[in-house]
Formats: structure tokens, sequence, C-alpha cells
């Protein structure tokens, strides 16, 4: 999975599913990824300062990455509905 781009970076914290986005040059937090429950899929919240301002490249990178945290979190829930044993509404005789 590609972490790394032109301006920005994406490095997990200690918490599962939760990645700051970071400016490369200066290191600071621009804001963080993480899994949205109610929309069943992994958002980017920018930093409260307020002072941050992205070119449609950042945010292409940030949309990418997104894509690629939603992709994989699809797979691993076809993968658990696929081991789950499929519920019978027959009754043995």
């Amino acid at each position: 999975m590609k972490t790394e781009y032109k301006y920005i970076k994406f490095v997990p914290t200690t918490l599962t599913g939760l990645w700051n986005c970071l400016n490369r040059k200066s290191e600071s937090t621009l804001g963080a990824v993480s899994y949205y429950r109610p929309w069943r899929q992994f958002v980017y919240e920018p930093n409260e300062l307020g002072d941050i301002i992205f070119n449609s490249s950042c945010l292409r990178d940030i949309a990418h990455f997104l894509d690629q945290l939603n992709a994989q979190k699809q797979i691993g829930t076809n993968k658990a509905k696929q081991k789950a044993p499929a519920a019978s509404g027959e009754n043995s005789k």
C-alpha cells in the first residue's frame, strides 16, 4: 500500500485503523484518517488548526490513500463473509 506521496505521507498510529497525515517537509500533522462506522468507510479529518490548505494534487493523494484502505476493508469483509457458515432455513428430519 502506498503511504508516501510528493508532499504528504500517512503514518499509522498505535490505534488500529488510525493514520496521521503529515507534511513530508515539516513533519507537521495535517489531519487524520480513521474508519467512520456510519458510512462504513475510511474518512479524512483535517487538523483543527484551520490554516491548512491543499491543492488538487494533495487532495487526489488523500483520496487515493482512502481508496486503498477502503478496498482493503472491502476485501477483508468479503473474506469474513465467505468464512462464516451459511444460515440454513431448512430443518433436518
